[in-house]
């Protein structure tokens, strides 16, 4: 149905801590898109607004489309069902990056143009969609849609999408700073890893009179033969006493 809405005139005046919220580049929720999140909450509360969703793509994903957070199950399942059709205006935004605003998804241009995606939506009521892309370093890495209805003289605000608009380019912020979190994260653990590494083996060469690069041959071998991870087995190295473990010392020195 499309009943009028009324508008809530302090939707710019509330959006200060939401922008703050969203860039918001303390390391909390890291690794599991707290951000996108917070994004699908905040702009379903925006007038006109019914439900929202993120699609967004990762390198951990090879740059594959998945639902990163949706506000309930229909928006989910819509979002969703792009990925499966292949179709959809979160995809297509996702391609070209460009703003799709106020679609009216009833009309036959836009049955046409997704075939299987438009009578998803309107059997779940939802006539209209918005999906803003947002974008980082020149492409698109999610796309957040809202679903709400489009009818004669009804539309979704314009305050609606300039708000959602500021919204997705503050998460922007927030989003590439999880992803260079991880990113640190990851260079972290592979030098500490790298430093374990060496300390075994230094203390495997000194302890059997081994070279350095056989004792990590060693290491290396017991590990895959064992299925055993090559860090765990470093650390029981590093940490067991010298007359214990798979590389023991027989006679004392």
């Amino acid at each position: 149905m499309c009943d009028e809405t009324t508008h809530q005139p302090s939707v710019h005046q509330q959006l200060t801590p939401l922008l703050l919220d969203l860039a918001d580049t303390a390391p909390r929720d890291l690794d599991n898109g707290g951000v996108l999140r917070r994004l699908t909450d905040h702009s379903q509360k925006l007038p006109g607004v019914e439900a929202t969703a993120v699609i967004s793509v990762d390198e951990r994903t090879k740059n594959t489309p998945t639902v990163a957070a949706a506000s309930d199950h229909a928006s989910g399942q819509l979002a969703q069902a792009q990925l499966e059709f292949d179709e959809g205006p979160g995809l297509e935004a996702l391609r070209t990056g460009r703003r799709l605003a106020d679609l009216p998804l009833d009309r036959p241009s836009f049955r046409s143009r997704w075939p299987r995606f438009v009578p998803r939506s309107l059997s779940e009521g939802f006539t209209g969609i918005t999906v803003i892309p947002l974008r980082h370093q020149h492409r698109a890495i999610a796309a957040l849609h809202l679903h709400h209805q489009h009818c004669p003289h009804h539309a979704l605000p314009g305050e609606s999408v300039r708000a959602a608009q500021a919204m997705s380019d503050a998460a922007v912020i927030g989003v590439a700073h999880e992803r260079q979190q991880r990113y640190v994260d990851q260079l972290q653990s592979a030098l500490t890893s790298r430093i374990a590494i060496e300390q075994a083996k230094g203390m495997l060469a000194e302890r059997f009179e081994w070279t350095m690069e056989e004792a990590f041959e060693l290491l290396r071998s017991y590990a895959r033969s064992h299925n055993t991870r090559l860090n765990d087995l470093v650390r029981s190295v590093i940490d067991g006493p010298p007359t214990e473990g798979p590389f023991r010392r027989t006679s004392p020195r």
